[in-house]
């Protein structure tokens, strides 16, 4: 158990798979630099949480059923009160650079080891981003990544 050094983090947990969100649950409540405010296996779950009770981070599995990790924080980014974001999820492929790219503050492996998942938390709600390694130069290969999200939203909806 780590001590806290001063107000624990408030955090929300968002994941698909029951056993993971409840391993997940139980490692943050052993460590008291962080306070479990809610745990939501949906994106709609999520958001509906953490409008009506703020968190500072939020650690969301980038495949969450029906809205997904990249539309949530899409939704939240431009609220007032909105939380800085983990994003869990598998790191081979471009998931840590499309969680970047989606606004996220953190990403973590879920290959990774548990403390690596709780300092990027904690990293995170200090202000960092935590990601590994990711060649931002594909980030500009994508066209539809030059558009404002005012942009792409007109254009999901031509779609």
């Amino acid at each position: 158990m780590i001590e806290a050094p001063g107000k624990s983090i408030d955090i929300m947990l968002a994941g698909s798979n029951p056993l993971v969100l409840s391993a997940m649950s139980e490692i943050f409540e052993r460590d008291l630099r962080f306070s479990l405010v809610a745990t939501s296996a949906t994106a709609e779950g999520f958001l509906g949480t953490v409008m009506r009770v703020p968190v500072q981070v939020g650690v969301v599995d980038w495949a969450l059923p029906v809205l997904g990790a990249a539309k949530l924080i899409d939704v939240l980014l431009d609220q007032a009160n909105a939380p800085r974001f983990v994003v869990y999820g598998d790191s081979l492929g471009d998931v840590p650079r499309l969680a970047m790219q989606a606004g996220a503050a953190g990403f973590a492996a879920r290959s990774g080891e548990v403390e690596g998942l709780l300092e990027t938390c904690a990293e995170v709600a200090a202000g960092k981003k935590v990601f590994p390694f990711v060649d931002v130069r594909k980030m500009r290969q994508d066209p539809i990544q030059s558009l404002s999200r005012k942009e792409r939203a007109i254009l999901e909806a031509l779609a």
